[in-house]
């Protein structure tokens, strides 16, 4: 599939293999990220992936960059729709401090 590399970038981040903070993330999510590689999307995987696709982010960096430079809140509403309701609220403060820091790193390195 042409959307390859974002549908495998989508699944690590969300498995926290991109970014370890992230590990913790897997019990907070309604559906398993491996359902992102399987051919038929649903479109919380298809807006996930067209989002990644459309900024061509497929790595920790471009996406640390992206936070860094064009948005800091990139991501956030297509992670809304994949949490448990009755977890939003740790999500919500799991992703703004992994942006933060990950902001900062990228700052820091590119200063």
């Amino acid at each position: 599939m042409p959307d390859d590399c974002y549908r495998w970038f989508a699944r690590y981040l969300l498995e926290g293999k991109i970014f370890a903070e992230l590990k913790v993330l897997k019990g907070m999510l309604n559906d398993d990220p491996s359902i992102i590689t399987r051919k038929k999307a649903s479109s919380k995987i298809a807006l996930f992936i067209s989002s990644l696709a459309s900024n061509d982010i497929s790595s920790a960096g471009s996406l640390m960059k992206h936070w860094a430079e064009e948005d800091s809140k990139f991501l956030f509403k297509n992670l809304r729709s994949w949490s448990k309701k009755e977890k939003s609220g740790e999500v919500k403060k799991l992703w703004i401090d992994l942006v933060k820091n990950k902001v900062s790193a990228y700052n820091a390195d590119n200063n």
